[in-house]
């Protein structure tokens, strides 16, 4: 679920990495990490298993400019184990492109398989069509004398006739190119007529205006103020920040937002699952500060930074003042979104070659 900030003139896209467990999906991140020079990166982000396998999430933001417009991709490799299945879903929620990388070695035939099975049914829990979404194939692993040939995989893999290319992620070879394509294919998309009408619900773009904006930070400004918070900031769960306010204690949004997205999903999901219903808020409490995470509606949360001994009385008052009005202007956002998509179609048509051009290895 792209984000379109038209007052920042900046552009949010969100590009999970899938496939079965050791395939090579987090060494593709951790190469690009490591090739990709400080400016067209933030953070990489990895929480694992004490065995090393992806038990949540791995994310590297990847940074690029063209004609005026910022370009952020959020890169996410999801667990590949199936009993990670919660994780998978939250990971791939709002995908805007995929890249399913596939371990080549004949011994991981069927793994690679029951891999796209599980990629097809839990977009489909989501509400979501693979076809619908833009996917690159990474063939990964071409360096070991066990790789089966790329027309076998092909065959095997590819009756979508996806684009794809051979990598090895241990060395980088392949690993920008799938990279880049698929995020050019994600761009693509959004000037695509249609193309927006076709996704879940948890998949369609959002386009903030400047008015939308001001709004949105207005609105935020006025639960700190009620609340007592030091900042607040508002994120969708899908892909991250839509807007901040006041003071946030983290050395980049990008990372937070995406960190705070994918757990409060999975707080979500695990309130469900133990009590058949969800829960309206969440607190943590440090030494000095406290973090309040409040659901807006169905798709954005507010996560609000207090002082550790805030009247909790007069925190949830300016939590049940603010929230209504706030879900009703973003719904609000959602309705104009097509409309909005539409009026930046050309932009995007002619502007996904240039979106990733300044990135190193394209």
């Amino acid at each position: 679920m792209a984000i379109l900030h038209e007052s920042l003139k900046e552009v949010v896209c969100k590009i999970v990495y899938h496939g079965a467990g050791k395939s090579g999906k987090t060494t593709s991140l951790m190469y690009m990490n490591h090739a990709l020079p400080a400016a067209q990166k933030g953070r990489f982000v990895s929480l694992e298993t004490p065995t090393e396998r992806t038990l949540f999430f791995d994310f590297l933001p990847v940074k690029a400019e063209a004609r005026g417009w910022k370009f952020r991709y959020l890169l996410y490799a999801t667990p590949g184990q199936e009993y990670y299945e919660a994780s998978r879903r939250l990971v791939l929620k709002g995908a805007d492109a995929i890249v399913f990388v596939v371990d080549s070695q004949r011994e991981r035939y069927e793994d690679n398989y029951r891999a796209m099975e599980l990629l097809d049914k839990d977009l489909m829990s989501l509400g979501q069509r693979l076809e619908n979404i833009p996917m690159v194939i990474a063939y990964n692993k071409r360096d070991l004398s066990s790789a089966l040939p790329i027309e076998d995989l092909e065959k095997r893999y590819n009756q979508r006739h996806c684009l794809s290319m051979p990598c090895v992620a241990r060395t980088g070879q392949g690993v920008l190119e799938a990279f880049l394509t698929a995020a050019k294919m994600g761009l693509t998309r959004l000037s695509q007529q249609g193309a927006e009408a076709r996704m879940g619900e948890m998949f369609k773009s959002m386009v903030m205006s400047a008015e939308d904006a001001e709004a949105v930070t207005t609105r935020l400004a006025q639960l700190n103020g009620r609340s007592g918070a030091l900042g607040s900031v508002l994120i969708d769960e899908s892909t991250g920040v839509i807007g901040a306010r006041g003071e946030i204690p983290a050395e980049d949004h990008e990372s937070l937002g995406a960190l705070l997205a994918c757990n409060f999903a999975a707080a979500q999901e695990l309130s469900v699952n133990l009590s058949a219903r969800g829960f309206l808020g969440i607190t943590q409490k440090g030494h000095r500060l406290a973090l309040r995470a409040v659901r807006v509606d169905n798709r954005r949360f507010v996560a609000m930074v207090l002082d550790r001994n805030s009247d909790p009385a007069k925190v949830k008052e300016a939590v049940t003042y603010c929230k209504g009005p706030l879900a009703a202007y973003m719904g609000q956002v959602d309705l104009m979104a097509a409309g909005r998509m539409s009026r930046l179609g050309e932009l995007f048509s002619s502007v996904a070659d240039l979106a990733v051009a300044g990135i190193t290895g394209s």
